[in-house]
């Protein structure tokens, strides 16, 4: 039991990883060893998320003996417990799997080996589906969508991910910390046209929050997205602080072609309320690297995808105001009224009541604009017809989908 204690504090309290999941442990007052193969934690309050934090990677257990030694360092020879065992890792090629045959669930894995094939090239992708060298894909841009779906020996399974794709504002630092440049630059943004031009099928226009239609506890029936306005947008600027206009720095990773495209048609449509943005296209490690360090300025593009089927996983960490990075508010948002209801949803062990406070939460937050709300990706999964066993869900990211795999 260790390795359970030690693997939890790691994620809880350790600096020198500075993880941002802590957060999960945040309602946690205590953890013990009650028993041979047991642990007992205590809560200073009741926290309904906490139910699922053991299930994602701020649960996951790895070896005493390789925290003290590395407790900062990635790990390239993982130790798990799951279907297939860790072969090999040819950085930037491929990742080698083999059955776990001591593997919990009988008769699971169905396959006695996986491999992770690394293809950045989309239309290799593609070509890997037509001959046989690749049995499933992940990853399909806008444009090779209908290709891949007319395929003959090609199953396609799509879905809504419970995840939410946005460009935070700094809303402690000039000039986004006036609601007024943050109101201007949202309305003179046309995602609409964005998203039709560029996005395509490859996934839905939020409405105003990053919490999806499809998961439980979701505001979009009662909001809309962000409308294009352009003189709602000069009127919102003349009356900022800026009324003259004001220029930005705007991040973006520099391997997303699709994002970089995005970043400059935002580019040329704020030219029409007098708004500069100067392009910053970084690595995306990097650019994670910098949303955890807080030290950055203007509008950055963030991801955020739910670790769990609720939609406080999609709000607490990305708005309350405790949870500024290292961890995962990374517009550093600050409402009081929103931290009480998360705090309060969280607490609740009333599902209607909990359920009306992620809603309240979600209008105020909207009406605040700390981020421009884009889109919620779709998973695709093309699969070669004879696979089967394995329907993609909104936490894609989370299942372990070749456990359940097998020929049809």
């Amino acid at each position: 039991m260790a390795d359970v204690l030690a693997s939890i504090d790691r994620v809880k309290s350790n600096t020198a990883i500075a993880s941002p999941m802590s957060w999960m442990y945040t309602p946690m007052a205590s953890i013990e060893q009650t028993g041979d193969m047991q642990i007992t934690i205590k809560l200073t309050t009741p926290g309904f998320t906490f139910q699922y934090v053991v299930s994602t990677t701020a649960g996951h257990v790895m070896p005493k003996a390789l925290i003290d030694s590395s407790p900062d360092q990635p790990i390239v020879k993982p130790i798990g417990t799951g279907p297939y065992k860790f072969v090999k890792w040819d950085a930037g090629s491929e990742v080698d799997l083999e059955k776990n045959d001591t593997y919990w669930q009988t008769g699971k894995p169905y396959f006695q080996k996986g491999i992770f094939k690394i293809v950045p090239d989309a239309t290799t992708r593609v070509a890997g589906l037509k001959t046989g060298d690749l049995q499933m894909v992940r990853d399909i841009p806008p444009d090779q969508i209908e290709t891949v779906k007319a395929l003959p020996e090609i199953t396609w399974q799509e879905v809504v991910g419970y995840t939410a794709e946005m460009i935070v504002f700094v809303n402690n630092k000039p000039p986004f910390d006036d609601p007024k440049a943050r109101e201007a630059v949202s309305k003179a943004i046309d995602y609409g046209q964005i998203l039709t031009n560029l996005v395509g099928e490859s996934a839905v226009q939020a409405k105003s929050t990053t919490v999806p239609t499809n998961m439980p506890g979701s505001a979009e029936d009662q909001l809309q997205a962000v409308a294009f306005d352009l003189d709602g947008a000069k009127a919102a600027l003349a009356a900022s602080k800026n009324p003259n206009g004001f220029k930005f720095t705007l991040t973006v990773d520099a391997e997303s072609s699709l994002r970089v495209a995005e970043a400059q048609a935002i580019q040329e449509m704020l030219k029409a309320i007098n708004v500069e943005v100067d392009i910053n296209k970084i690595p995306q490690p990097d650019r994670i690297t910098l949303l955890q360090s807080g030290d950055y300025d203007g509008m950055v593009f963030h991801e955020w995808g739910s670790d769990f089927p609720d939609a406080n996983g999609m709000l607490l960490p990305l708005f309350h105001s405790r949870n500024v990075p290292p961890q995962n508010n990374q517009s550093f948002y600050s409402n009081p009224q929103v931290d009480a209801l998360l705090d309060a949803a969280d607490q609740s062990t009333d599902a209607e009541a909990r359920k009306q406070q992620l809603i309240d939460a979600q209008k105020l937050i909207a009406a605040d604009m700390p981020i421009v709300w884009l889109d919620h990706n779709k998973w695709f999964l093309p699969v070669k017809k004879g696979l089967g066993g394995y329907s993609i869900g909104p936490l894609f990211y989370w299942d372990s989908f070749l456990r359940d795999l097998k020929p049809v």
